[in-house]
């Protein structure tokens, strides 16, 4: 499981701020750059995914992640995808001062600092 590196937060959220009325998506791959993909180009992503280590079951969850967010306001899904198949998926809002987030970003430090 690939997790969005904590240094990519603030990007993330850079973004989630410009996008937030438009739907779409954030994807992140191997070259940690985060950019927003909109609802018109998924379907072209969808068909790349598919064709990759992982893909088809990446795509059925990025679908059902774009129908759950779909009127939600800001909060968007973000696909982090790496070439080896390895992806993590999850649904990412504007922080402001959400206790939530912040204890799953301190777990998330947690994870990585194991991994480390």
């Amino acid at each position: 499981m690939v997790f969005p590196l904590p240094k990519m937060l603030p990007r993330i959220e850079e973004l989630l701020q410009e996008v937030q009325w438009l739907d779409g998506l954030i994807l992140i791959t191997d070259s940690d750059r985060a950019c927003f993909v909109s609802f018109s180009q998924v379907d072209p992503l969808l068909r790349r995914l598919r064709q990759r280590p992982k893909g088809p079951e990446v795509a059925e969850k990025l679908c059902m992640s774009l129908l759950d967010c779909h009127g939600k306001g800001g909060a968007k899904p973000v696909l982090v995808f790496q070439g080896d198949g390895s992806f993590w998926l999850g649904m990412i809002g504007p922080s402001g001062s959400n206790p939530h987030r912040h204890h799953a970003i301190a777990h998330l430090h947690r994870c990585l600092a194991l991994e480390g």
